[in-house]
């Protein structure tokens, strides 16, 4: 996998939404907050704060290798799950891609 490819991308992407803060232990501050949000209230507020937290994450770890376009959070309350959704644009070879995870609530 070369650095900066759109596979490393979404990797990174990955590996940085599904990592809870703290749990890296050279990078306490690395991470986001999904694994932690899904035991919260589902819903509006907590949809939109996680996209905020999810954004400024990506921004902060991942800016050097891709440019975040959109990113959105969907509560599937009828399925029991959050689902991310991330357009982005490689820096390296301004190639664009998505990325779309989902997460169970239960």
């Amino acid at each position: 996998m070369t650095f900066g490819s759109d596979a490393h991308v979404r990797h990174m992407l990955e590996l940085l939404i599904f990592t809870v803060p703290g749990e890296r232990v050279m990078r306490p501050e690395l991470g986001s907050p999904v694994r932690q949000m899904v035991f919260g209230p589902a819903g509006g507020p907590t949809a939109v704060a996680l996209e905020a937290a999810l954004q400024a994450a990506v921004q902060q770890w991942l800016g050097d290798v891709l440019t975040l376009l959109d990113l959105t959070v969907t509560v599937l309350e009828a399925d029991a799950a959050i689902e991310v959704a991330i357009t982005y644009e490689t820096r390296a070879d301004r190639t664009a891609g998505e990325l779309r995870v989902r997460r169970d609530l239960t």
